[in-house]
């Protein structure tokens, strides 16, 4: 994805018009070429190096947070939760977790009638007040029948 940004050229509206200038993102939209811009209007270079960096800034965030993602998934994964394992099983997986993030995760991302039969197991036949049990205990709504 080469030459996604542009620099857009106008004039200040002060006595001395000077020049100024914001980076945008050229679209296309109902068949005409929109230039959105997604830096404020800099009348100096000192003020575009700042713009420029926020932005910087803003996408590495975003690519920390796609490599949480990435991270979960691959982790997702490796937990080989399948459809046809018992409440018993999966929650025997689940419960070896040491991240309570990808626990709350990865229970949520079961299908319903699963994390239903998990919970029935979980509560009915663990003890509630330690481990993950407890964690599950204490997270659980049984109305959407999900961690929160």
């Amino acid at each position: 994805m080469k030459g996604i940004f542009e620099l857009i050229s106008g004039s200040g509206s002060g006595v001395g018009e000077e020049t100024v200038v914001s980076i945008g993102i050229p679209l296309k939209a109902g068949g005409h070429d929109v230039m959105c811009p997604i830096s404020k209007t800099c009348a100096s270079y000192r003020t575009l190096e700042i713009e420029v960096q926020a932005i910087k800034d803003e996408l590495d965030a975003l690519l920390q947070k796609a490599k949480g993602n990435f991270e979960v998934s691959a982790t997702e994964d490796a937990l080989a939760l399948t459809p046809d394992m018992s409440p018993e099983e999966i929650w025997s997986v689940l419960s070896k977790l040491s991240q309570e993030d990808l626990f709350v995760q990865s229970y949520n991302s079961l299908e319903e009638e699963k994390r239903r039969a998990v919970a029935e197991h979980v509560l009915t036949r663990c003890n509630v007040f330690s481990g993950m049990s407890a964690v599950f205990s204490s997270r659980y709504n049984s109305e959407t029948g999900l961690l929160e």
